[in-house]
């Protein structure tokens, strides 16, 4: 259970954030630490209450000041599942279109005399030169050609987001100290600006050692008060509100908990491109209820299957409030497996409950005062891993559902839109802050169903007394 100074905490950074004005009335960015990477969402700390992350994700950002042209990234590659680099235009209230080029592991080039580790095996296997290993190099920047240069993300806006992301980051026993970054330091990033020939170089922002006679423990300059603070202000806008009080206080008209996937994620949550989602609106927690999840387990690289299904896929509960903390997260790594399938429970018990039998995942529902919204995750299920409307597609995936979606020009207009999709009687428009009713997932869900078929996560409302007695069999009967 989070403390309750904790939360206070949080509530006191987002109160500042909101008095203050957002960046689309402000007229320009606040100024953040001069260093690189000031801010990391994690599940751990103040992390956790930007946007609800994914449990074997860590996210690393920077800004991209208007005054420079050009953002050279240093790096090496990590030892992890996945990891990108991806840019946003803008703060609050982005468009679709507010996502910048992207790239993956896969598709960055590595620098001369290096190798891409990922182009040979998924995840890398561990290196056996010395030091950092392969290296990289990722130019950010607004408008320009480069000549020459192999991996460019262009930017449009005067202001821009840089996010590193790693996925499962600790699969190779022998790291330590820097596992959760692939056990690779953080990228140096080198500032160009117009008519300066030097650049203004960022290291990673450091961890400093004490002096004497200040104590043991370090000074960490990684999210500063002022800096979540500023990243707050930019997210969510005076005066903004998620939560639609009427359709979480009412019970669900049935059991079923439907899951549909959003035809354009929210651009304020700055979703992964690579992830395509489903998401679902549980309604209120129901007093000696829990809610069961059962679906057939797609194959991920490592695991000794073979060829995979997808890179990565997960589930998370999350707080349906502002900031949008995670409060449980499953991945295909924590997922307990049997004959190929899986069974979640959520409970409002405050760890796993003795009741529950070996072969059943569990998932906390957290505090009952906060509502709930639930997204499950596929990631990259194409054996090219190139491009996402292929034919390659694994048949069962999310990204089949909403193939053809915002295809190309990305047409602004939400109802011609959405027709470009492949299957818009299977995806539901999903705003933030203005999320549609729970009801309205039911028919684009069970649409989404027949398109995922044993791989959809078919989820209900049980009486714990039933599951008990009968186990998933008895909630899923019908």
């Amino acid at each position: 259970m989070k403390s309750s100074r904790l939360r206070t905490l949080v509530a006191l950074t987002v109160l500042a954030s909101l008095g203050a004005a957002g960046m689309a009335s402000a007229g320009s960015p606040p100024e953040f630490s001069k260093c690189a990477w000031p801010v990391m969402m994690s599940p751990e700390g103040l992390g956790n209450y930007l946007g609800g992350p994914d449990g074997q994700a860590r996210y690393w950002l920077t800004p991209f000041h208007g005054k420079y042209q050009t953002m050279q990234i240093n790096g090496h590659f990590p030892h992890a599942r996945y990891f990108s680099i991806v840019a946003y235009n803008g703060g609050a209230n982005m468009l679709p279109e507010s996502t910048a080029r992207h790239l993956y592991d896969v598709l960055i080039a590595p620098d001369p005399g290096s190798t891409n580790p990922y182009l040979q095996s998924i995840p890398p296997r561990p290196r056996t030169k010395d030091g950092e290993g392969d290296a990289y190099t990722v130019l950010v920047t607004r408008g320009n050609d480069v000549p020459g240069a192999a991996n460019v993300i262009k930017v449009t806006d005067n202001f821009a987001w840089v996010y590193l992301r790693i996925y499962v980051p600790n699969e190779v026993d022998s790291l330590s100290g820097r596992a959760f970054s692939g056990g690779v330091t953080l990228p140096t990033i080198k500032l160009y600006e117009a008519g300066k020939d030097a650049p203004e170089v960022l290291e990673p922002c450091p961890l400093k050692a004490p002096q004497p006679p200040q104590g043991h423990y370090p000074v960490r300059s990684l999210n500063k008060f002022s800096d979540v603070r500023a990243l707050l202000r930019l997210w969510f806008p005076e005066g903004v509100d998620i939560n639609q009080a009427s359709d979480h206080d009412q019970a669900p008209a049935d059991d079923r908990i439907w899951f549909a996937p959003p035809w354009n994620p929210p651009m304020l949550l700055m979703p992964n491109p690579d992830n395509k989602y489903l998401a679902a609106i549980p309604g209120p927690y129901q007093k000696d209820r829990i809610i069961v999840m059962r679906a057939k387990v797609p194959t991920v690289p490592g695991k000794g299957t073979g060829k995979a299904d997808m890179r990565y896929w997960s589930i998370v509960n999350t707080d349906f409030e502002l900031p949008v903390a995670a409060v449980g997260s499953l991945y295909d790594g924590s997922v307990v497996t049997h004959d190929g399938w899986y069974t979640v429970v959520i409970s409002d018990d405050v760890v796993r409950p003795d009741w529950l039998p070996g072969g059943v995942t569990w998932m906390p529902w957290g505090d009952p005062d906060y509502p709930k919204w639930l997204f499950y995750r596929h990631m990259i299920p194409v054996q090219s891993e190139t491009e996402y409307d292929s034919e390659d597609l694994f048949p069962h995936a999310i990204q089949k559902v909403v193939a053809g979606c915002w295809r190309g020009k990305r047409n602004p207009d939400p109802v011609q839109g959405k027709q470009e999709c492949n299957h818009p009687e299977a995806v539901i428009d999903f705003t933030f802050p203005n999320l549609p009713p729970r009801a309205d997932f039911a028919g684009p869900g069970h649409n989404t169903q027949k398109i995922m078929g044993d791989y959809y996560p078919v989820t209900v409302w049980c009486d714990k007394s039933a599951f008990l007695r009968g186990g998933w069999r008895a909630c899923l009967a019908d």
